[in-house]
C-alpha cells in the first residue's frame, strides 16, 4: 500500500491517469462506475489533489516505477520487457505546448471522429477518380485537332 492508498484505488488511479473514464475503469476492473468514482475520490483525498491528472501525476512522480501515463508494452505482452529501452520520457511534462488539441476521452466521441475520418477518406477516393475520367475528356475536346 502507498501513500495509503489501497490496492484498487491505486489501480483506478493509475487507468484514470491512462486516460480512462469512470465506465472503462469500472468495465476492466468488473465494478461499478460509482465505485471506481468512490475509489478515486478516497485516492485523491489522500494524495491531496483534486483530479485524476494530478493524483496519476502524484502517484507516478512518487514512486521510481515505470510511467502510468503510458502503458509498459512489456507488461501487455506486446513485446519482450527486455528488448524495451527507456527513454527519457517524462509523464509529469507540461504538454500544454503540444500543437494539437488532446483527443477526445468518450467512446462515442472516438467512433464519431472514425467516422468522419472515414467519410473524408471517402469523398477524396470518389473526388480523385472522378477528376481522372473527367480531366482526360477535357483535354479532348480542348487539343487541337492534328494531335488528338
Amino acid at each position: 500500500m502507498r501513500d495509503g492508498l489501497t490496492p484498487r484505488e491505486e489501480e483506478c488511479v493509475r487507468l484514470a491517469g491512462q486516460g480512462l473514464e469512470d465506465k472503462e475503469i469500472a468495465a476492466r476492473l468488473n465494478l461499478s462506475p460509482r465505485t471506481v468514482g468512490n475509489h478515486l475520490h478516497r485516492a485523491y483525498a489522500k494524495l491531496g489533489v483534486s483530479d485524476r491528472k494530478l493524483a496519476a501525476r502524484r502517484l507516478s512522480n512518487a514512486y521510481s516505477e515505470a510511467s502510468i501515463l503510458i502503458p509498459d508494452p512489456g507488461k501487455l505482452g506486446l513485446v519482450d520487457p527486455a528488448s524495451v529501452e527507456r527513454s527519457g520520457d517524462d509523464p509529469s511534462v507540461d504538454m500544454s505546448s503540444w500543437p494539437l488539441p488532446a483527443p477526445p476521452r468518450g467512446v462515442g466521441a472516438r467512433l464519431g471522429i472514425m467516422i468522419v475520418g472515414a467519410v473524408v477518406a471517402l469523398l477524396l477516393a470518389i473526388g480523385i477518380v472522378t477528376a481522372g475520367m473527367v480531366v482526360p475528356s477535357l483535354f479532348d475536346q480542348i487539343a487541337p485537332e492534328w494531335a488528338r
